[in-house]
């Protein structure tokens, strides 16, 4: 997805390590955005959360998670989610996201040093690290606690069957790791329509886009939308983690936090659907007027 612009600016992937964060969030969101909402059609609902979260007090992190239908999930989806002028204050205040250490971190490979520069996070996905207690997942709490953006998958990879499915444990440990509720603000969102623009290489899809790559070729013109939820409370679960019997088996607290924010992504699952079966596929009036004020505002 957004090949031409991503493939012009990874050129920057060998400079200076915050000029190219810069440069890449910059083209790479303005190619985005072009393909996103220009080549397909991008309905998003309820976006006032998400631009409300971007305006959160200094020092409070953003924890956003939702299911993963395809590779151009993030970063492209993430990047045109955002007001345009958001991409253009650098990159220190958009999101880190996070990827699997066997596809986006091999040794050598290019894409390292291009996941590098695009702020994303490794994650060791084989439980031979730590599972849970893994340092990337430590990695990933300290940008929280320092009040920056996470982008989080907790289905842990593409799923393109229409379902969401278990949210693993590891986000659990993410939300009960900053003690201080009011420190971290958590937003889900459900995405639809990602796995027909950008279809799994496996089973019937269209050609990749190089050996060795998990990319396919885009089917242009696809409507996708995204639909946000309120930001989730999670403070009392949070309080429970030094009571029986969480305090000697952290890993239940963290299965329930995942359990709950699952229904959450579900939930919207389900009023999408709703939407779009009463053939309000498009954002209603007054969320449009919403996001052209908070895209203006930047």
């Amino acid at each position: 997805m957004a090949v031409g612009g991503l493939g012009v600016a990874a050129g920057w992937c060998y400079v200076d390590a915050d000029a190219r964060k810069n440069v890449l969030i910059a083209s790479g969101g303005a190619a985005s955005h072009a393909v996103m909402r220009g080549l397909n059609s991008l309905s998003v609902h309820n976006a006032h959360h998400l631009h409300d979260s971007l305006r959160r007090p200094p020092g409070v992190g953003l924890l956003t998670v939702s299911n993963h239908k395809a590779t151009c999930d993030d970063p492209q989806l993430l990047a045109a989610l955002v007001p345009p002028a958001f991409l253009l204050r650098g990159a220190s205040q958009y999101r880190w996201g996070v990827c699997a250490k066997d596809v986006c971190f091999k040794e050598g490979h290019w894409l390292s040093y291009f996941a590098d520069a695009c702020k994303v996070l490794p994650i060791d996905r084989t439980g031979t690290t730590g599972g849970v207690w893994q340092p990337e997942i430590d990695a990933i709490i300290r940008k929280l606690r320092a009040g920056e953006w996470v982008h989080y998958f907790p289905e842990g990879r593409i799923k393109q069957d229409g379902e969401v499915h278990m949210f693993r444990r590891g986000v659990g440990r993410l939300v009960a790791a900053v003690r201080q509720s009011e420190r971290l603000r958590v937003l889900p969102f459900y995405i639809h329509g990602t796995d027909v623009l950008q279809p799994s290489a496996h089973g019937g899809a269209p050609p990749s886009l190089g050996p060795g790559t998990v990319l396919t070729r885009p089917q242009l013109g696809t409507p996708l939308h995204v639909i946000f939820g309120a930001p989730v409370d999670l403070s009392a679960y949070v309080a429970m983690q030094d009571q029986p019997p969480f305090d000697k088996r952290p890993e239940l607290l963290f299965e329930i936090i995942a359990h709950v924010l699952e229904e959450e992504v579900r939930a919207l699952q389900r009023e999408l659907e709703r939407r779009l079966a009463r053939g309000a596929g498009q954002p209603e009036p007054a969320q449009l007027a919403a996001q052209r004020g908070a895209a203006a505002a930047g």
